[in-house]
């Protein structure tokens, strides 16, 4: 990016969050999507007029739903729609919008593009989900070429169906059913945002998850965007182990809040002296904190890369300071473990007296004949009991306020199927949901929304989430 000398311009580092945290990518992307389709004879007054239209439609999903007419795609959609709000339109919107003048056979694709175009402008403020409208590659090409875009096209795959890279399909016969000599060239033409989503034994609920849970990834848009990452997660989740992996394989910076928060304690500056002073309620001073975490995210490496925080923050308000930094998180990953499980490894973790170094005895319990290990201080168990308690005190208020902003995943896996889960997390696009408001009160933020994690009975329960 240059000026008209063909000077190099740099952009603050706290813009670009401000960009991605608002979606301004995702706006401008939007505007000239309607520039081009409408073509106005004066541009300027049309994108004034179209601006609010195109801030609205920037969380909206445009859904169409391929499948057999065997598959009661309506079912289906209805309750899709109870959780997203959207308008269903099939055939019967379309006879209706008709005023029955034309039988839905007869419209030519150009026709029936200008039916739906009308359709859904009128019902876009929620979005909509399309089935049993598109009945060939015609059609989908006039449907595009008319602007009407969607977001995602979920085709539901029978378990009879032979697989779609059957050589069958590459001979298409004239006594085959409509849906099978056209399918190949509607999902052809949709390839750009095809999901595919196989039905298997899968009940009529669990379809449903699927596909709202791929309805809420929304596609980004690009733009210069490095990922600013909070994990949070009781003791013994492996949030550390995740993010010095992340650290290693994706360059980002890992801001390690514990050992950021020795250092400047121990340091012979003004704020170690006023962390000093506050002594065992270091931890309740928000602001203190705060300053702490400012210094190191705002250098170079960490605006340059991006970074990845563990340890912080502890709650709420905690939250409520880091969202009005310069450069907020823009991924926050919430590690949701048993807490029976988080004890375990605690207390097998096992330290070398004379190098230093960590043993886990779950991988070899020999190893304490071996050599001589020792517990270290912050892994007594009642300070670990006190830790996973305040965790849990503030678990509900702290997903409360991040709302749909994060994403959850189960730490019960494997270490690498974690990982990966966290890798997908990061390079999609951002939940399509509205930004956290720190400046926005809420009296129940202090209230524990979900159990208590710390009763042994209610674990299962409280921590089974998947991404």
């Amino acid at each position: 990016m240059s000026d008209g000398l063909r000077r190099k311009l740099t952009m603050p580092p706290w813009h670009i969050p401000y960009l991605e945290k608002h979606r301004i990518y995702d706006l401008f992307h939007e505007l000239a999507r309607e520039l081009v389709i409408q073509q106005p004879v004066d541009h300027v007054l049309f994108m004034k007029q179209v601006l609010e239209h195109a801030a609205k439609n920037i969380n909206v999903a445009r859904v169409v739903l391929l499948s057999s007419p065997k598959i009661n795609l309506y079912e289906v959609a209805l309750e899709i729609s109870y959780y997203t709000q959207q308008t269903i339109v099939n055939e019967n919107t379309i006879v209706e919008e008709l005023n029955r003048e034309k039988e839905r056979s007869q419209l030519t694709p150009q026709e029936l593009a200008k039916c739906l175009d009308k359709i859904v402008r009128r019902r876009q403020v929620k979005g909509w989900i399309l089935i049993d409208c598109i009945k060939n590659a015609c059609e989908a090409k006039a449907m595009l070429q008319h602007g009407i875009l969607p977001t995602h096209v979920i085709h539901l795959i029978p378990p009879f169906e032979p697989p779609l890279n059957n050589a069958i399909y590459s001979s298409v016969q004239e006594g085959w059913p409509e849906y099978r000599r056209s399918i190949m060239s509607v999902r052809d033409v949709f390839k750009h945002c095809l999901i595919e989503v196989h039905l298997g034994e899968k009940s009529i609920e669990e379809v449903v998850e699927e596909c709202y849970e791929h309805i809420k990834i929304q596609k980004g848009f690009g733009g210069p965007k490095q990922p600013r990452i909070v994990i949070l997660g009781p003791r013994g989740c492996g949030r550390k182990t995740q993010a010095r992996l992340l650290e290693e394989n994706l360059n980002v910076i890992h801001v390690d809040f514990e050992y950021l928060l020795c250092q400047a304690w121990i340091s012979k500056t003004e704020l170690g002296k006023k962390l000093r002073e506050c002594q065992d309620d270091v931890c309740f001073q928000t602001n203190l904190l705060m300053k702490v975490l400012d210094q190191r995210i705002l250098k170079k490496d960490c605006l340059d890369q991006g970074w990845v925080l563990t340890g912080f923050p502890f709650t709420v308000n905690d939250f409520r300071y880091l969202d009005c930094l310069d450069t907020p998180p823009n991924r926050v990953i919430f590690i949701d473990c048993d807490l029976r499980v988080c004890r375990e490894r605690i207390l097998n973790r096992k330290i070398n007296v004379h190098t230093g170094s960590v043993t886990n005895l779950m991988d070899n319990r020999d190893l304490v004949i071996q050599k001589l290990l020792a517990t270290h201080p912050k892994d007594n168990i009642d300070a670990l009991e006190a830790e996973l308690k305040y965790y849990c005190e503030h678990y509900g208020s702290l997903k409360k306020y991040c709302g749909q902003t994060a994403t959850v995943i189960n730490g019960n896996q494997p270490q690498r199927w974690v990982y990966e889960s966290i890798c997908a997390i990061i390079v999609r696009a951002a939940p399509a949901c509205p930004p956290r408001n720190p400046c926005k009160l809420d009296t129940d933020d202090f209230m524990c929304l979900d159990p208590c994690m710390c009763a042994d009975d209610l674990l299962p329960k409280s921590y089974m989430h998947l991404v």
